[in-house]
């Protein structure tokens, strides 16, 4: 699971052949991006900074996250005017952007503009016909605003400080806008005990981590401004989090699942995807099954006298301390930065390697692990390997379940997805894209799908030489992902309550009991999140069509290299520009 969009890495290279390999690469990334030959090109490219300058001066949240930090002392805004002026902008560069003539665009331009126009077709789902706003209790909180401004040394501890203070006063009108805004009949119960549940860590941070990450900072004017604004916003956030337990809670009756024409709609804009929702449960029934069929095989070879259940349980003992998770994280990496390396699967432009940190108690309640890279615009090299650590309060029994996830081969395999060569290779590749567009806009299909496609492309390859056991934490997590797809459209468009989906995660993907709930949790709030199926299969079939027109001179690596020197559009652009044509995606 990635977090933010981009990073930029220390452009250092092992040898001159990693050289060679991105000379290559910017051939391929730039060519077809810069190589403006259509007569509508240059006025395009004129119309897209014009788009991207207006989308950071709108959403200063997203500008920060992308390295932008000319709005860090201000917050989206979010009053009834803020959501309206959303709105008039998605639409108007949605028809400004279908308003060009496709035939006047050279292939990568016109690629950009569709990828565009579904972008704005996306925003106006979920903020004019959803209504997140109105659904949504968590996006009134500050948090994420605020610890975007701690998280890298983009800037002194004094500076950021003021800018965490003008965020935090500005933050005071959001929990009006939120008694102004949310509907009772539209909120779902569990989106508020969600946001309940991360009541006390989101406290905790404001209480006791931003006060500590301007310790350093000498005390004066700015130093009181900071500490009198912060109190202010504990005591909002206290008051915002009895007024939704005892006031909105009690009236909330709205219903998380988006429905199916929305489902349809945000898969179309997302990941221009338009497949029949049947189809794709069906296709999603198919993958399963096969998992499953791969699993108990896998664990026979383990232990022919057990059940698949009772050898995952027992390898899911297998399991560091707490305080040597993060430790034996951080010491496998190196070893598999050094596999895709030596068996060229992708080029690596960078030798620096992401931090492995624990994952900030605000956001424990729905992730295990997550890649949080600096944006595109970031000068700051920090990148954090997110892992969840255990809340030293929790009974011993939900202690042990959580810790279940970090066995040695679920470690490694969870360090594919998020590291070598998953998100954190394709972002770094993404910053060498001179597209903007390709910089800053990823399809979660695209992005999800290559770390999960990593997982079992990294096993095929040789990684680990053939040990059941990881090939069965690999296989594990793919069922867990083969549930989220599932249940991501039966949650969403066929009914299915949290009880229900986190049983099927039990059943499905020999989750422990707390795992699979955080799972069912998580697919309340993000309907989207099959993309990591979605978009692996994607992939899979793309490799298959260009191997089979490449024939003898397919080379993994060279395909690899050319589908992320395509930036992180959505997976049928990239198909059209490696083959030609979309043709059929699954």
């Amino acid at each position: 699971m990635q977090k933010s969009p981009s990073l930029r890495g220390l452009l250092r290279f092992q040898s001159s052949r990693a050289g060679a390999f991105l000379a290559v690469f910017l051939l391929i990334a730039a060519g077809p991006v810069l190589a403006q030959t259509a007569p509508g090109d240059a006025e395009f490219r004129q119309a897209v900074d014009k788009f991207i300058e207006s989308e950071l001066k709108m959403f200063p949240e997203r500008a920060t996250e992308l390295g932008d930090h000319r709005f860090d002392d201000r917050l989206d805004d979010i009053s009834a005017a803020g959501i309206a002026a959303e709105i008039r902008h998605a639409g108007e560069w949605k028809r400004r952007f279908e308003s060009i003539d496709p035939k006047t665009l050279s292939p990568a331009n016109e690629a950009d503009r569709e990828w565009l126009a579904a972008r704005c077709d996306g925003e106006l789902l979920y903020t004019e016909e959803l209504r997140t706003y109105q659904r949504d209790p968590g996006m009134y909180l500050p948090t994420s605003a605020v610890y975007s401004l701690i998280q890298r040394d983009f800037a002194s501890p004094a500076q950021r400080m003021k800018s965490v203070t003008a965020r935090e006063i500005a933050s005071r009108k959001n929990f009006q806008y939120a008694r102004e805004n949310l509907r009772p009949e539209r909120v779902a119960p569990v989106a508020i005990d969600i946001c309940l549940e991360q009541m006390p860590a989101t406290i905790a941070f404001f209480e006791k981590s931003l006060p500590q990450a301007f310790a350093s900072v000498p005390d004066g004017p700015d130093k009181r401004a900071f500490e009198a604004a912060n109190r202010a916003v504990i005591d909002a956030i206290t008051r915002y989090g009895d007024w939704l337990r005892n006031d909105l809670r009690p009236r909330a009756a709205g219903n998380y699942a988006i429905g199916a024409a929305a489902y349809r709609r945000m898969l179309a804009d997302a990941d221009m995807v338009d497949v029949p929702l049947d189809k794709l449960e069906a296709i999603g029934v198919a993958e399963l099954a096969r998992l499953q069929d791969a699993l108990r095989k896998t664990a026979a070879q383990i232990d022919p006298n057990a059940t698949p259940a009772e050898v995952v349980a027992r390898l899911a003992k297998e399991h560091p301390a707490p305080d040597r998770i993060i430790p034996e994280v951080s010491q496998g990496l190196a070893a598999l930065r050094a596999f895709v390396v030596e068996h060229h699967l992708a080029t690596i432009p960078s030798q620096v390697q992401p931090i492995v940190a624990e994952t900030p108690p605000f956001m424990r309640a729905t992730t295990f692990a997550s890649m949080d890279t600096p944006g595109p615009l970031e000068k700051s090299t920090e990148a954090y390997f997110y892992v969840t650590l255990p809340d030293p309060s929790w009974p011993s029994k939900q202690v042990e379940q959580l810790l279940a996830f970090y066995s040695p081969p679920t470690i490694s395999d969870t360090s594919v997805h998020e590291v070598y060569p998953g998100h954190y290779v394709q972002f770094l590749n993404n910053r060498l894209n001179p597209d903007k567009v390709r910089t800053i806009y990823h399809s979660g299909s695209n992005s999800e799908g290559w770390a999960l496609y990593c997982e079992q492309m990294m096993l095929e390859e040789g990684l680990h030489s053939g040990d059941p056991r990881y090939r069965l934490a690999q296989l594990q997590m793919a069922l867990m992902r083969a549930c989220r797809y599932l249940v991501g459209i039966r949650m969403h468009t066929k009914g299915m309550a949290v009880d229900e989906a986190a049983a099927f995660f039990e059943k499905n993907a020999y989750q422990t009991a707390h795992n699979a709930r955080v799972e069912a949790l998580r697919g309340t709030d993000d309907p989207g999140y099959l993309r990591y199926q979605l978009g692996k299969l994607m992939i899979l079939k793309l490799r298959e069509d260009v191997k089979k027109n490449e024939g003898a001179a397919f080379d993994l690596g060279r395909f690899h290299d050319r589908f992320l020197a395509q930036g992180a559009i959505p997976v049928p652009l990239i198909r059209r520009a490696m083959l030609g044509s979309e043709g059929s995606l699954f």
